[in-house]
């Protein structure tokens, strides 16, 4: 029975020795990750800072008359360039016609009073109450002449006729946005020259002021166009937390057109600093910082980096050295002082 005991004892401790020797973990070798890297170089970049903006003619007036009245007949055919001083439109003239004859009456009453003073037979008061009346007459005569001719006050085309011939002018709004909201009879704009109107941010104003130059692109024609700013509005939108901005470029082939859209640029000071390809940087998911992986003794270093200012696929840091080599792929892979095996650029 002893001896059974023995024996049991010692065939559970030799499976129990087994078991253990099946079990043991060999130690596991780390691998290095393969990455292609690129040399980053000292350099400069001259960023471009982008806008969209709204082309409106130069000038633009709605013309009108300073008292309602129906529109007899119109002289040009919109789209027709006309000269200042040009006759737009003609509107009816019964209050002008009017105020002629009472004009030409009180006239001939000034003459006489006149005729009597000379010889005394009026008082200087009466001579200047007729006088008054006359005088008063003459301006409302003229007033009313001048509410019959429309005339342009400008050079320019005419855009828009904003009430038919036939149809009775009263002091209206338009309503059409990205144009003048003024009542008027003709829409008339000065195209020679055209402004691109767009809204720079705050934060972005110190580089902008009356003669920065500016190139811009409509999507509708296929050049790209130059201009420099002529005004910048002295206050800031408290909703946008941005100013407008206008620009004045040359359109003497009158190719652009007002209410057409526009991408305008501007080119910023040179950021000096170590230029790398924008894929060299890192995002982890989930977070904002971005870095890179510096690439030392066939090791990665994961190094915190800022851009500074980014163009054509390159941008500018200052937190890694001109020279150094940074990792280009299997950036989600690498962690900090693992191994790296390099592949060919």
């Amino acid at each position: 029975m002893k001896k059974q005991i023995v024996f049991l004892s010692l065939l559970i401790i030799a499976l129990l020795t087994g078991c253990r020797s099946k079990t043991t973990i060999p130690e596991k070798t780390e691998e290095n990750i393969r990455v292609k890297t690129v040399v980053a170089t000292a350099g400069e970049i001259s960023p471009v800072n982008e806008y969209s903006g709204t082309v409106k003619a130069f000038r633009e007036a709605n013309v009108g008359a300073t008292l309602p009245g129906k529109v007899e007949k119109y002289y040009y055919r919109e789209g027709d360039f006309v000269k200042k001083g040009s006759l737009l439109a003609e509107m009816s003239g019964e209050l002008y016609t009017q105020a002629e004859a009472e004009r030409i009456a009180i006239s001939k009453d000034f003459e006489r009073v006149q005729r009597l003073l000379e010889k005394g037979s009026v008082t200087q008061q009466e001579y200047d109450h007729i006088k008054a009346l006359h005088d008063a007459a003459v301006e409302k005569a003229e007033m009313l002449r001048k509410n019959t001719r429309i005339t342009a006050p400008f050079d320019g085309i005419v855009a828009e006729y904003l009430v038919k011939e036939g149809e009775n002018y009263f002091f209206s709004l338009p309503l059409e946005p990205g144009y003048s909201m003024t009542s008027g009879i003709v829409k008339l704009i000065q195209t020679d020259q055209i402004k691109v109107v767009f809204e720079v941010n705050e934060r972005d104003l110190c580089f902008v002021k009356p003669g920065t130059k500016v190139s811009f692109v409509c999507p509708a024609l296929a050049d790209t166009f130059h201009a420099r700013v002529s005004s910048i509005k002295p206050i800031i939108s408290t909703i946008t937390r941005s100013a407008t901005v206008e620009a004045v470029c040359p359109n003497r082939n009158f190719t652009i057109l007002p209410g057409m859209s526009a991408h305008v640029f501007i080119n910023l000071p040179a950021v000096k600093g170590t230029i790398l390809p924008v894929n060299a940087i890192y995002n982890r998911q989930g977070s904002s910082v971005e870095s890179v992986f510096v690439i030392r003794d066939n090791k990665a270093h994961e190094i915190k980096v800022e851009r500074l200012a980014s163009r054509n696929g390159l941008t500018v840091v200052r937190e890694i050295e001109p020279g150094s080599m940074v990792a280009l792929t299997s950036k989600d892979k690498l962690y900090e002082n693992c191994p790296v095996t390099l592949v060919d650029r």
